[in-house]
Parts: C-alpha cells; sequence; structure tokens
C-alpha cells in the first residue's frame, strides 16, 4: 500500500470517528448511519494501520471519553438497568450493537498496549462491563446473550494478553473474577473464554488448577488453533494461547496433564516467536519440562512480557503523529463532552502547545550505576549533545531536589537510568519531580532481568524502554537512544553524525528507524 493511500484510510477513519460520535451525541443509534460506520471499523486486517487508528485518533482523549459514554449507553440499552426488578427480556437490536462496538474496541485492542490500557484505566468501561456480565449470570440466556458474553469476556482477555502488571492487577480489583467464577453456562466457547481470565488473574497457584474436562476443551482450541495457523499462515491466536498455557503449567497437575498428551511435540511445529516479538515458545517449553522452579518460571513470564510490551509501544512509536507530550494522560481536545460526563482519564489537564524542546538531557540515575551512566554521557556528548549529571553539577551535602528545581527547567529530555538500586534510593524518586514539570522521559534499564514495581512501575507503565543492561551490543542500543532523542525532540536536538549526513546527502531525508528489541 502507497503511503497516499494509507493517509487516506486515515483521513477516512478520523472523519467516520467524528460522525460515529455526532450521531451518538444526537442519539441516534437506531439509524443505518450509525451502524455503517461502526462496521467500518471491524474489518481490517491491516496492523499498521490499526495501530496508528487507536494511538492518533482512538486515544485522544476528548474522543475516547465519548467512546467509553456510547459503550454505557448501548450496555444500558440492551441490559437495561431495571433488568433485576421488572426481568424483561434483552432488547435483541441493541445487543447486536452492542456486540459490534466490543468487536471494534477489541479489534484496535490487540494492536494497541496504549489504547488498551487506557480502555481498562476507564471506570465508565469496567463498571458497565462488570453490570452487564453479573446480570446476565441470573437471566437465562439466549443465543444471541450468549455470542454477547463471549465477546465481553473475550475483550477483557485481549487485554490481558499483554500480562501488563497494571491491567491485570486492574481487573482483579473489579471482582470481575467473582462474577465468572459463578457462571454454570455449558457453552464451550464461554466456558474457555472464563477458563482464560481467571488464568491470568490468578493469585495462588492452586487457582490454576483445571478439571480434566476444562483441559480437554483447552487443548482442542489450541491444536486447532496450531493447525489453522500453520495453514493460514496466521499464528496469533496459537501465541495467545500458548501464554496461557505457560500459566497454567505452572500447577503440577496441569503440567502433568500437559506432558501426557505431548503438548511440547506441538509447540515445537511454531516458530519461536511471531515478528517483532519476542521468544514465547521455547519458555513455555522448559516450564513444560520442568526445568524451571515455579519461582523462576513467574519471574522469567515477567520479564518476558515485559520486553513483549516494550515491542508494542515501540511499534506504536514507530506510526505515531498525533502527539500528547510524554505522558498518555494528557491529551489535546477535538470533541465536546458534556459536562456532566467523567471518567477516570485527566480530561482537565490539557495541553494547548507542544512544549518547546531547547536545551540540554539531564541523566538520573543511581551511584551503583555510575559506570554505564558515564559511558552513555560521553557517548552522547560526541555527539555534540549537552548533558546534565549530577557528578558533575552538584556537591555532595546538596540534596538533589534543591540542585533540580533550578536545573531541570532548560532540560529537554530526561534519562531514566534504572534498577533496583535506582528504585530502592530515596534521591532518585526525584525522577517523578521531572513529570510534574512535564519532562519527557526516555526509559532506559540497566539491570538485566530487573522488573520495576512500586513508585518506578507506575511511573513507567507502559512506556517502552530501550535496554542498556548488556543483553545486546552498546552501540545497537545507543543507535537506538540516538534516534528515539531526534524522534522525541522534534529534531531540535540534533546529533552530530546527523549533521554530518546532512552536509553529504543535503536532499536525502533520514528516516526514523528502530531498532528491533
Amino acid at each position: 500500500m502507497s503511503a497516499d493511500d494509507f493517509g487516506e484510510l486515515l483521513t477516512e477513519a478520523s472523519k467516520d470517528i467524528n460522525e460515529l460520535i455526532m450521531l451518538s451525541k444526537s442519539k441516534k443509534y437506531d439509524t443505518e448511519d450509525f451502524d455503517e460506520l461502526l462496521r467500518s471499523f471491524l474489518p481490517s486486517h491491516l496492523t499498521k494501520y490499526r495501530t496508528k487508528v487507536a494511538v492518533d485518533i482512538l486515544s485522544k482523549t476528548s474522543v475516547f471519553v465519548n467512546l467509553v459514554s456510547v459503550y454505557r449507553e448501548l450496555g444500558r440499552m440492551a441490559i437495561p438497568l431495571s433488568y433485576s426488578t421488572f426481568n424483561p427480556l434483552p432488547c435483541e437490536k441493541w445487543v447486536i450493537k452492542l456486540i459490534d462496538f466490543q468487536q471494534f474496541l477489541s479489534n484496535y485492542m490487540t494492536v494497541s498496549i496504549s489504547f488498551t490500557r487506557k480502555l481498562i484505566k476507564s471506570d465508565i468501561y469496567l463498571m458497565e462491563v462488570r453490570r452487564i456480565l453479573n446480570a446476565i449470570n441470573t437471566m437465562k440466556m439466549s443465543e444471541l446473550v450468549r455470542s454477547l458474553t463471549d465477546y465481553m469476556i473475550s475483550g477483557l482477555n485481549t487485554a490481558l494478553i499483554y500480562e501488563n502488571e497494571f491491567i491485570t492487577q486492574r481487573l482483579r480489583d473489579y471482582s470481575i473474577r467473582s462474577i465468572l467464577t459463578r457462571y454454570t453456562c455449558r457453552d464451550p466457547k464461554i466456558k474457555l473464554a472464563i477458563t482464560i481470565f481467571l488464568t491470568f488473574t490468578y493469585t495462588d497457584i492452586s487457582q490454576l488448577n483445571l478439571k480434566e474436562e476444562s483441559i480437554e476443551l483447552f487443548l482442542n482450541c489450541f491444536d486447532y488453533f496450531i493447525d489453522e495457523g500453520i495453514e493460514s499462515d496466521d499464528l496469533f491466536s496459537a501465541f495467545q494461547f500458548n501464554k496461557v498455557l505457560r500459566i497454567l503449567a505452572l500447577d503440577d497437575e496441569n503440567r502433568n496433564e500437559f506432558a501426557q498428551r505431548a503438548v511440547v511435540g506441538r509447540l515445537k511445529l511454531l516458530p519461536k516467536s511471531l515478528s517483532n516479538g519476542t521468544d514465547e515458545i521455547s519458555l513455555t517449553i522448559r516450564i513444560l519440562s520442568s526445568e524451571l522452579s515455579n519461582d523462576d518460571a513467574i519471574t522469567e513470564i515477567k520479564l518476558l512480557a515485559m520486553e513483549f510490551c516494550n515491542n508494542m509501544t515501540g511499534i506504536e512509536d514507530e506510526v505515531r503523529t498525533f502527539t500528547e507530550g510524554y505522558s498518555d494522560d494528557e491529551y489535546l481536545p477535538q470533541y465536546p463532552s458534556s459536562e456532566n460526563e467523567t471518567d477516570d482519564v485527566e480530561c482537565s489537564e490539557v495541553i494547548k502547545e507542544k512544549p518547546q524542546l531547547n536545551g540540554h538531557i539531564m541523566i538520573s540515575y543511581n551511584h551503583d550505576d555510575l559506570e554505564i551512566a558515564i559511558k552513555i554521557k560521553e557517548s552522547l556528548q560526541e555527539e555534540d549533545i549537552k548533558i546534565w549529571i549530577d557528578k558533575e553539577h552538584m556537591v555532595q551535602d546538596v540534596k538533589i531536589l534543591d540542585v533540580m528545581a533550578s536545573s531541570v527547567q532548560n532540560v529537554a529530555i530526561v534519562l531514566i537510568l534504572f534498577s533496583k538500586s535506582y528504585q530502592d534510593s530515596e534521591n532518585t524518586k526525584a525522577a517523578e519531580y521531572t513529570r510534574k514539570l512535564k519532562k519527557p522521559p526516555i526509559f532506559l534499564r540497566v539491570k538485566r532481568g530487573f522488573i520495576p514495581d512500586s513508585w518506578l512501575g507506575f511511573m513507567i507503565g507502559e512506556s517502552r524502554y530501550i535496554d542498556f543492561s548488556g543483553k545486546y551490543p552498546f552501540e545497537v542500543k545507543f543507535e537506538e537512544l540516538c534516534t528515539t532523542i531526534n524522534n522525541i525532540s522534534r529534531g531540535s536536538i540534533t546529533l552530530k553524525h546527523e549533521k554530518r549526513q546532512r552536509q553529504e546527502k543535503p536532499l536525502e531525508k533520514k528516516q526514523n528507524t528502530y531498532v528491533s528489541m
């Protein structure tokens, strides 16, 4: 597809979402125009296109707030609030529209972790999902309601596939698990969807133990997706099931059942990873083969999930045009929303102007990581970039916050070199101060195998990081850092080798490239 064709598709998508929102504001849900616009977002299989729509259009706060409001309104027309009192039958035409809308959201959740995280962060969305699932459990399900149930639970599972700690904990906190454990529906699709949800949201290994009937259902579906995927060259579903399989294998009885059914042999038919992905299969095989203790297996699962999310964020960065500063909680207004419409997204904080990123780069690190900090500093200085680092600009008896208050105002970008020592240090919590001052960070992992949590994990969220832990050659990751600096600064920070290339090839435009993780 040419760049012009791609641009036309995006322009059309922006126009369609605008019209969809306008129709919803006029309460014109029961129109062919609304149905046609909604269906226009369902069929695309172009991953890059869907990712760009998710990050450039759907994630804008004013668009997003309207989307979750539409979801709630459709939900209340499909399964009325008065259901438990008056026991009305769900209105089929609204159930169909809600199914289509859930498919629409899920279609973009599969390609964008930032959009997914935003959706799971929304109280409006999760409260409506919980209400409907709870109501459905008390009714006699029609075929259409069973379909809605499957799509809603599968939508939550689409989010859980990222194995992102924030997403998983958020869904645990909403007590959806307790609702689904009470379901008695015999529909195999719903049973499978519930099994997957309960697997990802487990809090104790004992909760992973499956009955033989559930193992049979799960493995039959897994085999189907492997065979279909190999034949069609589309292994996406097989790889998603693989993530569930390795968690279930943490339970000894499940693992023994999987061994008896030659699951490892089936896994070896798959490639190690999908494009731009991580080595998903070998870890599952090691867990199934009892090569790892549960503690080690859980640690490696978390590391792999962190790398996978990092890769997904990198893909988003490649296609992103619309920028909201460095935070995914701050957005430019596009569509008005009603005064009484509230959500947990921070709609009140609006960036009216793009920040001017003129100045130097600050390196925030812990002194246990001084060696790699100095290496990065010197490499950047060779590229004619001004650096602020506390080793040279502070004295021992001065607190870092006092110095930062005056120096950080001129900082263009903050490099945060994170490790266990960094997370545990009181001084380096000053990194949070840069966030409050709207200074864009670039996260650099400098300790191999470290998974951030507590305040640092919250700060990093689903942001992409660059791995300087020694797992990859320094030169490769430094090139990636230079590219990222240039992109974030929008060209206001120019590296020496880029200046040289421009002089040698004045008519050639340098493309933004990302080195895969």
